[in-house]
């Protein structure tokens, strides 16, 4: 039994995450120069070598590099105000730990591209280290580290450098220590023997050293580490603030609503990622202007100028009437029922004329005939006096939802068991959106209203509908499970002609990569294939049939599937059989019913030629003293000899036992068909130059030779035999033209 110990890569990780929120616990709560602090400090050294190891474990072995940086940078964006929240007085405008690695993945794609020259990697590298060297949590360390764990070819090599960066970054920033804060990241009043507790980076190799290239079960999944590392920051900054003594109801009412716009603006990214088509689209307008209400609603919160309340009103009202038109596009989407076009032309214009009576409301008082900023506990409320145009916009919204439950009754009543499903949980999202309102009239909520408590829920039973019951319920995820490891190739079009999906085998027939979300008439093969022009495509020695099935819901197109069956080994099966229908099955050259086929074919075109009938002179003796192996050599040595001759040439046929034909094309003078004819008989001849028995060729010939009247074969055919009996009678290897 092997009981050496190791680490696999989600156990590293779960090493990476207890060493950062030891870390950062020691930021929040306990004093830095504290032997308590400097050991968690220590401890959460470890955090950054083990992500720099797997950004560049990750560049080595995953399949589609930019969709690693993408989530990367879209893992770092979500990071910027949580970090800020609770890094601001050390860090001020200097940026997270995953952008530092967002950086680093840069700098290794940067000079790993092949089509760059090396003074653009100079460039570019340069540069990027120079956004870490500005706004880096920590600059250059980080990217080094990476650079060190990829180009390093053992883990010796690896080690060697990682110590070297360590040393190198201990002494050069306790060299910029004594330059204080002015020079140094953090605004910390660090003298140089506090740098000591950087060299807990050291950690990480004995910790790395045990790695054994597995990737482990993940406890909390995949990518747990880069969700989890803004969540903590947000739980932590709250404790921090909450025992700080000068909490409020107010300020954790504001932070709520803050919190309810990044889950959004989360939810947006995953939706976002998901690529799934149509409805993925309108869940995603549903979340950006969901985003934007709660934007205008917390701005609200932090402002007491009476103009920038007007505007501020009129962006809370931009997200809320296009979230409900958003709203209707998900609905319509989910129960299949198109809306016309013209619908949401008219709710646009309607939001955005109900928008801009907000905006000069200080002028004609039309929306709101004024503002007056109240107090609440303390903290600035406005109370909106409401006046015509709020009443056009209650009518406005009353007519959206109105159509949506329309939707929604169709759906439940005449839809599918998804579809009815859907519209359940559309209705759950409805109610959502208008409970904090209800709740807020009762009074429990001390005066504060609550949207973001219901945008937030009903952007997540939303989403929730979107991934079980939308383009990614568990049937169609399991179909595309299938449809990328078939034999055949798909690819998946919506009626607007953008690719949905495609598998790696059609991306191979079709000769493009990367199709999805590509607009299917950029590509002339698509094209022709859905106009039905191109029904057989050959690839890499391969024949792929194509078919294209629409995808209907009741008479509606939504798109279609292009199939590309591989018919080579069909093909090939019926090429053999069609072969072996026109051919001699002994001599391989034609039989006599397709040669017949083949010579009407050149006479009902025009074309002139000579038909040439051959008979052997001694082969019954061939076979009767040497046997019939000998007897099916001296056949396959002809058909040979006939098809040595190119065929623009000649074209011959057996027609039985040792009788063969071939017709001369496009030739009708009598010495250069004699000349050939006598060609062929001589190469027959000469094969049987040392053996016993002579075989010789007895020939009739006839030639086609009048354009304004061409013999059928029948009558060529006929004539040539009668020549052929004479040619014999005369005593063999001989011809008669």
């Amino acid at each position: 039994m092997n009981t050496k110990l190791s680490l696999n890569k989600a156990q590293l990780q779960l090493i990476a995450v207890i060493a950062m929120v030891t870390d950062h616990l020691a930021w929040a709560f306990v004093d830095f120069w504290s032997p308590l602090g400097q050991i968690m400090h220590i401890i959460g050294r470890l955090t950054i070598p083990i992500m720099c190891f797997f950004i560049a474990e990750g560049y080595k072995n995953t399949s589609d590099r930019r969709k690693y940086f993408e989530r990367l940078a879209a893992f770092a964006v979500v990071s910027i105000i949580p970090f800020y929240l609770f890094f601001h007085e050390e860090y001020g405008y200097r940026q997270n730990m995953i952008f530092d690695h967002t950086l680093s993945l840069l700098i290794l794609i940067v000079l790993e591209r092949r089509t760059l020259k090396k003074w653009q990697k100079a460039v570019l590298v340069t540069l990027l280290f120079a956004v870490s060297i500005l706004i880096g949590g920590w600059p250059v360390t980080p990217a080094l580290f990476t650079l060190a764990f990829y180009y390093g070819r053992t883990f010796k090599e690896k080690a060697k450098w990682f110590i070297i960066i360590n040393v190198v970054t201990f002494f050069a920033v306790s060299a910029m220590a004594f330059a204080r804060d002015s020079v140094y990241f953090a605004m910390v009043n660090w003298t140089w023997y506090d740098r000591a507790y950087l060299l807990g980076f050291m950690l990480a190799l004995p910790v790395l050293y045990l790695y054994n290239g597995e990737r482990g079960k993940a406890i909390f999944g995949r990518r747990f580490l880069y969700g989890f590392y803004p969540a903590h920051f947000l739980i932590l900054a709250f404790i921090k603030y909450m025992t700080a003594g000068d909490a409020d109801l107010y300020t954790v009412y504001l932070w709520f609503h803050i919190i309810c716009l990044l889950i959004v603006f989360a939810m947006l990214i995953g939706v976002l990622k998901a690529r799934a088509g149509r409805m993925q689209l309108a869940v995603v307008m549903f979340l950006i202007f969901e985003g934007v209400y709660i934007l205008g609603f917390v701005a609200q919160l932090l402002s007491s100028d009476v103009e920038t309340l007007y505007m501020l009103a009129a962006v809370q009202y931009f997200g809320e009437l296009f979230m409900l038109i958003a709203f209707l596009v998900v609905a319509s989407e989910c129960g299949r029922i198109r809306i016309p076009l013209f619908i949401y032309i008219a709710h646009t214009l309607a939001a955005f004329a109900l928008i801009y009576t907000i905006l000069i409301s200080p002028q004609n008082g039309f929306f709101y005939s004024d503002i007056i900023v109240t107090y609440l506990e303390g903290h600035i409320k406005p109370e909106y006096i409401h006046e015509t145009g709020y009443t056009l916009s209650v009518v406005f919204i009353g007519v959206v939802v109105a159509e949506i439950f329309f939707i929604m009754v169709n759906s439940l009543i005449n839809g599918t068991k998804i579809e009815k499903r859907r519209m359940e949980m559309l209705f759950a999202t409805l109610m959502y959106i208008w409970i904090p309102y209800a709740i807020t009239l009762t009074g429990i909520t001390r005066g504060y209203e609550i949207p973001g408590l219901g945008v937030v829920c009903a952007a997540m039973i939303l989403t929730v509908c979107f991934y079980r019951y939308g383009a990614l319920d568990l049937v169609s995820a399991a179909s595309v499970n299938a449809l990328e490891k078939a034999e055949e190739g798909v690819l998946i079009i919506d009626d607007r002609l953008v690719v949905t999906f495609s598998n790696s085998l059609a991306e191979t027939i079709v000769g493009r990569k990367g199709l999805i979300s590509a607009n299917a008439k950029k590509y002339p093969a698509i094209k022709k294939i859905l106009a039905r022009e191109l029904t057989e495509i050959e690839r890499d020695g391969r024949v792929y049939e194509v078919r294209v099935d629409e995808i209907k819901h009741t008479s509606y197109i939504q798109g279609y599937t292009i199939w590309f069956i591989d018919a080579t080994k069909h093909k090939e099966q019926l090429d053999e059989s069609e072969f072996k229908a026109n051919h001699d099955a002994l001599t391989g050259i034609y039989n006599r019913r397709h040669f017949e086929e083949l010579v009407d074919r050149e006479i009902e075109n025009g074309n002139l030629g000579a038909l040439v009938i051959s008979d052997m002179d001694n082969f019954k003796a061939v076979n009767d003293t040497f046997g019939h192996n000998r007897g099916d050599k001296v056949l396959t040595d002809y058909a040979d000899i006939l098809k040595a001759f190119p065929e623009d040439i000649l074209f011959p046929c057996r027609i039985g036992g040792d009788e063969f034909m071939f017709y001369i094309k496009n030739m009708t003078d009598p010495s250069e068909v004699s000349k050939l004819v006598e060609d062929v008989m001589e190469r027959f001849r000469h094969k049987f130059r040392k053996d016993e028995i002579m075989c010789t060729l007895s020939i009739g010939i006839v030639i086609n030779e009048d354009p304004g009247n061409l013999k059928d074969f029948k009558t060529l055919y006929r004539e040539a035999d009668k020549k052929l009996y004479t040619a014999k009678e005369k005593g063999k290897n001989t011809y008669i033209l």
